[in-house]
């Protein structure tokens, strides 16, 4: 799934780059995946799809993604229904289906938004779909990465917008992890989820081609305005601007030393011009 307005993000979209460039001798990227040194990609059971804004406010397209959905055997999941979708593959194997979205500007025809969710005005109800809000996905819509797996075209999203959603839930997760009210087992938790995306935003970043990395400034210069960006730029330096700091010492092992310092600066260019 992906392309048209459909962006696989999250761990298994960083998988499935991954793994295309593993095939593609011919596409240059940061840091060569072959040249990694923990090359595994993380398990996830979740499969994040980031949605277009288009696609939510079309009323056929809308219906059309719920009824792909319900062919792929996923079903709305009681707790949060019309964004998240399931399917049961045995008794402890769930995959799980989110869609989220970019926040909409205040006067787009057939959208709203509230603290959590976008919806589509007028309501499809039982026929349509949500999509979690998401402000971090602030240009989603430019320049997506697009290749094809087992004949599917798929569309990952660019790695500035990738940047900004994994270097603030890299943030989020480590403060939490910070909390003293929260039990050591909560604590631990959020400690490795937070190393987690922290490792996530190496990988965005080593996985730029060289047409990425030429476009990536009009990326920036498109988003640089938003609060979003302004954010992932102060993760930034809180979690990655030191050498030694606690994100370096959790993930920068994974990497070689020329690697890592070469992530950091292409991190320290796309966020500090």
């Amino acid at each position: 799934m992906g392309g048209d307005g459909l962006l696989v993000a999250g761990g298994y979209g960083l998988f499935l780059k991954q793994n295309w460039l593993l095939t593609k001798q011919d596409v240059r990227s940061v840091v060569p995946v072959r040249q990694w040194i923990s090359a595994s990609p993380r398990v996830t059971k979740d499969l994040d799809i980031v949605v277009g804004l288009e696609l939510i406010a079309d009323e056929a397209t809308h219906r059309g993604i719920q009824t792909a959905l319900a062919k792929q055997g996923f079903a709305a999941s009681e707790r949060n229904p019309r964004w998240q979708f399931e399917k049961r593959l045995s008794e402890s194997h769930t995959v799980i289906v989110e869609l989220h979205a970019r926040r909409p500007a205040q006067d787009t025809p057939h959208l709203k938004a509230d603290r959590y969710r976008i919806v589509r005005k007028p309501s499809l109800k039982a026929e349509g779909i949500h999509a979690r809000l998401n402000p971090e996905a602030v240009g989603c819509e430019l320049l997506p990465c697009e290749f094809e797996v087992e004949g599917v075209m798929v569309a990952v999203p660019n790695p500035v917008t990738w940047s900004v959603m994994k270097l603030t839930a890299t943030r989020d997760r480590w403060r939490r992890s910070d909390e003293e009210a929260r039990s050591i087992e909560s604590r631990q938790f959020e400690r490795a989820q937070a190393e987690k995306h922290a490792q996530d935003v190496c990988r965005a970043v080593a996985m730029t081609t060289r047409d990425e990395s030429d476009a990536a400034q009009s990326v920036v210069d498109a988003i640089r305005a938003t609060p979003e960006f302004e954010s992932a730029g102060q993760a930034l330096v809180e979690f990655f601007g030191d050498a030694g700091g606690r994100v370096a010492r959790a993930v920068g092992p994974n990497w070689g030393t020329d690697d890592f310092a070469l992530i950091c600066k292409t991190l320290a260019d796309w966020f500090r011009n």
